[in-house]
This record gives structure tokens, sequence and C-alpha cells, in this order.
């Protein structure tokens, strides 16, 4: 099964290798760091300890995290794992260029680093150089050479978080044969609902090890970034704007939608001078394009490295063309619409702009959060539209409603609030799977030293 799968993986590589090259982009995303694609990794101190402690030989605990959104989840677990486990490394792998980009900002970890392309050289290259002890990966990104190796070096493996959607359990139902012994590898199943862990258990997970323990994004605590706040309000002091709309991680054929839904909000506002509509891009190469259609729209605009000098126009529009800044900018929104849920993309992490007690506007596919939309749409917490004419006149009924604005983001906080604890649950396995480890690794020790 496995020289199959790497051949078909290796087939695959080759066959993307022309689109990636074309797309590589002047950042060089897909070239630039290929040696630690292919598990060069700077390897990691044999020994982690604060300044004049002791030496002690622990190993790492390694999280992978492919994007952004997976990014954000652990941050806050990161933070916990540094303070309960002070003496050991704790490593963040990513897969996508802006999921780097977003870690080296916020996750405060003491490498971050592509996680290696899942053939059997490179997986074994980057457990050798970080020499793990434990390995969490976020969400359910299932990579058989990379279990195998793991399994192999009695390194134990916790999913957090884990999620299954309906489009990829469709998927892994076609393999699910195969897939059952490389499920048998994982220590421990976390999932985030109850249809989570019957997806993973129908895949073939050992019920003894799959258990809910709910979704670490509702833990979050968005950055503030209070230097670039003080920038922007007094950008739009100075701009006499009162009110701000946020269209948050728009991908692909979202932003003219947006554009337009705004160009119709404007026309029938009274006091559209007032306005502002931040537009966030979730991608960065596609800065250039969302430039363009504002620029063709005929509304004035801004990009946000020219706040310093140029306020944002009124009535008008702020490219947010920076990485980083997306959460800190949905504290100060009359509304929010998050981006990827209009286009058939699947939509984005609503609980940023929940946790600042703003209203969240989403389109009809949010299938990456699904349990999350449900759960604000039954509450009242959030609103779905299903085109660009229903974003404008929900946006137009929020603006001229400060009630039911207040009514809609303060619902959204509560039910936030009443999600939480899933990195307290999540540290606790965490906890039990190491001393679990430890406790083997004496055992082993003691029966060597005995004979």
């Amino acid at each position: 099964m496995y020289w199959l799968y790497s051949i078909v993986l290796a087939l695959g590589l080759v066959a993307l290798t022309p689109w990636l090259l074309l797309r590589n982009g002047p950042d060089a995303r897909y070239t630039r760091f290929l040696g630690e694609r292919l598990g060069g990794v700077r390897p990691l101190p044999p020994l982690h300890c604060a300044p004049g402690a002791p030496a002690v030989g622990r190993g790492a605990i390694w999280i992978h995290a492919v994007s952004v959104g997976e990014t954000l989840a652990v941050e806050r677990l990161i933070a916990q794992l540094r303070q309960r486990f002070p003496q050991r490394p704790v490593v963040l792998s990513v897969t996508t260029a802006t999921g780097r980009a977003v870690a080296e900002r916020r996750v405060d970890a003491d490498a971050i680093f592509y996680f290696p392309l899942d053939f059997r050289f490179a997986v074994r290259r980057a457990l050798a150089a970080i020499a793990p002890d434990l390995v969490l990966i976020a969400e359910t990104e299932i990579w058989p050479n990379f279990l195998r190796e793991a399994a192999a070096r009695n390194l134990p493996v916790v999913f957090i978080n884990g999620r299954v959607s309906a489009r990829s359990f469709a998927r892994y139902r076609l393999v699910r044969r195969l897939l059952r012994p490389t499920l048998g590898r994982v220590s421990e199943f976390l999932m985030q609902t109850r249809t989570d862990a019957d997806r993973i258990l129908e895949l073939g997970a050992d019920p003894a090890h799959v258990q809910v323990a709910g979704n670490l994004k509702f833990d979050l605590i968005p950055p503030e970034q209070p230097a670039f706040l003080r920038l922007l309000r007094a950008a739009l002091e100075r701009a006499g704007i009162e009110r701000v709309l946020v269209a948050g991680s728009t991908m692909e054929g979202e932003d003219a939608i947006v554009i337009e839904a705004y160009r119709h909000l404007l026309a029938h506002l009274a006091a559209p001078q007032n306005v502002l509509l931040v537009l966030a891009p979730r991608h960065p190469q596609r800065f250039e394009q969302a430039a363009a259609l504002l620029q063709a729209s005929g509304l004035p605009w801004t990009r946000r490295f020219r706040l310093d000098v140029q306020p944002p126009p009124a009535g008008g529009a702020l490219l947010l063309d920076s990485i980083g800044e997306l959460a800190s900018v949905y504290q100060i929104a009359a509304a929010v619409f998050i981006g990827g849920s209009l286009t058939p993309h699947g939509g984005h992490n609503i609980l940023e702009p929940a946790y600042w007690g703003v209203p969240v506007v989403f389109g009809p596919h949010m299938e990456n959060f699904a349990h999350i939309a449900e759960l604000f749409l039954a509450q009242g917490a959030a609103l779905r539209v299903s085109s660009g004419l229903e974003l404008s006149r929900v946006w137009r009924q929020l603006l001229d409603d400060p009630a039911q604005r207040q009514r809609v983001g303060a619902a959204g906080r509560t039910l936030l609030e009443s999600q939480r604890g899933a990195t307290g649950r999540a540290l606790d396995v965490i906890q039990t799977v190491i001393d679990s480890a430890e406790t083997r690794e004496a055992e082993v020790a003691a029966t060597e030293n005995s004979r």
C-alpha cells in the first residue's frame, strides 16, 4: 500500500509542478523553502532549559497546523504548552505560505517550518532533526508515511481539534480499508463535534481513542495591536468616518461581488459620507487583483500602507493589503462579512469578530465551519445571505438599526464564551500521553539496567 501511495504522490507532485511554478510569485512561496519541504529542517539543540537551570533531556512537542485558520486555533494551546512544559521545545510546522507568515507574526514557538512532503525520506529527515517526544496534528491531516514513521519510533501522535468535513469524509470513505491501519497508529483523536467523532470512527479509528473535546477556535483571544489601532482610529477620525464595514478573508471571485454590494449600499444610505469599506483579501497574491477591482469601481480608495500619509476616503474603501492585522480591524467594525462564503470556498472563521461583539454576516458556503455557523444562526448571533444584493440589504439593515447590531453582536460574544474550554481538555490529554510515554521509557530503562 505505502509504495503505491508514494508513487501516486510523486506523480501528482510532478503533474502539479508546472502550475506551482507559474503561481510561485515574487515571494517564491513554493520554492523558497523547498529544502524544508523535503525534510531539511534545522536541527533543534539536544537540550532545552532556562538559562542557569540544569539540563533536562526532554524531546520537543511538534504541532502541525496547515494554514492560517489552524495556526490561529493552536496559538493559545502553544502558549499553554510552553508554560506547562518549560523544559521542552515547542515547534510549529505549517503547509502554506500565509500560514507561515501569520505564525511568524503571532506564535511564540521555538521553531517554525514547513511540514515535510509525505515521502519517507523527507519525513525521516524531519523527525531526525526535531527528535520530538510528541506530535500534535491540528484538524485531520492524514499523512500515511508520516504516521508510519512516527509509529516506527514509538512516537505518540495526537489529532487535536479534529474535523472531518462532509467533502473529506466522502473521499476518505473510498479508501477506508487502506486508512484503517494508518488511523490505528494514532494515540488519540480529540474531535470538535460528535459528527466529527462518528466520521473518524466510521473511517476506522479505535473507539477507545476517540473523544469529543470541542473546538480550540472558541478559545482564541485576538491580538489588539495597539499601535496599528491608534493609527487607524486617528485616520478614521480625521476623515470623519464613523461606521466601518469589514469584508474579511475574501476569496477569488468575491471581491467584485462585495464591492458592488457596497456601491449599492452607498446609493441607498442617507449619510454615505461617514462609511468605509475595509476589503481584506485572504491571500497576499490577490492584493493587486483586488486593487485593480477597486480602481475600476470608481470608488475612492487607498491602501493600508498609505494610512500614514493618506487617510481613508469617506464613502470609499481601504484595501487591507497586509498580513496579521485583520483581527484587530474587526473590533472597530459596525458589521463584518466573512469571506469564502459567497463563492464555494467553504468559508472562514467567524469567531474573531464575534469575540469583539460585532455582528457577523456570511454567505451560503460555510462548509468548513458548518457546526459553528449553524450554532450562530440558531442563537441569532449571525446573519446569512445568498447574494451580493442581499449582503447590501443586510448591511443597510444593520447600519440603520443600532439595536439589532448590538443584539446580534452580543449574542455572538455570549455564544463564544459558552463554548470555551477545548484548550484545557486538550492539555489534560496531552499531559496523560506524555506521562504514559515517560512511564514506558522509565520501565524500559529499568529493565535494561537490571540485566
